[in-house]
């Protein structure tokens, strides 16, 4: 990664970034070509490959930016809110479904984004699959951390495995993703999401 851009220079990034991002998503990463990416930004080849040296490089910053997003959506979400843990989670999984819910109203649902990158890439790129790990561990993390929190504070039942849990979480809301994905209509998510939250509540 490069030391102090410039603002020019990270507004041009940025711009990559986000263009990648919304074609991978809506087409793929096999079938958005390197030069679709550079049209839709607007920018030279000399431009792109000064901050990103291969389409494999650019996959790893997109996925990673990605989840930057979700994670700024999550706080802007949480932001001024004093809720417990499990409420926390909570409204981690719906900022999910509200994101699945806006592709739907726009035409396209797209699935998960990492899942998408995992079944196209996670066999043909090392560095693909080993971002994409840490993205799902650091979902696990998160809602693991999240689910002792609550048991320490009496929120669910102290028998659950928090580990495993959040595992079962993770699964179910890609599960679901892929099946409303198959048939365009948010239904499995809201159905996960609904069972893990009568789950958790006891």
């Amino acid at each position: 990664m490069m030391n102090a851009l410039s603002a020019k220079a990270t507004a041009t990034r940025e711009k990559i970034l986000r263009t990648a991002d919304e074609l991978f998503y809506l087409h793929g990463y096999n079938a958005t070509g390197l030069d679709a990416i550079i049209g839709a930004a607007g920018v030279t080849k000399g431009n792109f490959y000064y901050y990103f040296k291969s389409k494999e490089l650019l996959a790893v910053e997109v996925i990673e930016w990605h989840f930057d997003k979700v994670q700024a959506e999550v706080r802007s979400a949480l932001a001024g809110k004093r809720i417990g843990p499990l409420e926390r989670l909570f409204t981690v999984l719906d900022v999910i479904l509200q994101r699945h819910k806006t592709q739907y109203e726009k035409g396209n649902i797209c699935g998960c984004f990492f899942g998408n990158f995992t079944l196209e890439l996670s066999t043909d790129s090392h560095l693909v699959r080993k971002k994409l790990d840490s993205v799902f561990s650091r979902y696990r993390q998160l809602f693991s951390g999240l689910l002792d929190e609550a048991m320490q504070l009496g929120e669910i039942d102290k028998h659950l495995e928090p580990e495993d849990e959040a595992e079962t979480i993770l699964s179910l809301v890609e599960g679901a993703l892929l099946l409303d994905k198959a048939r365009q209509a948010p239904k499995a998510l809201e159905q996960a999401i609904q069972f893990l939250k009568t789950h958790l509540n006891g």
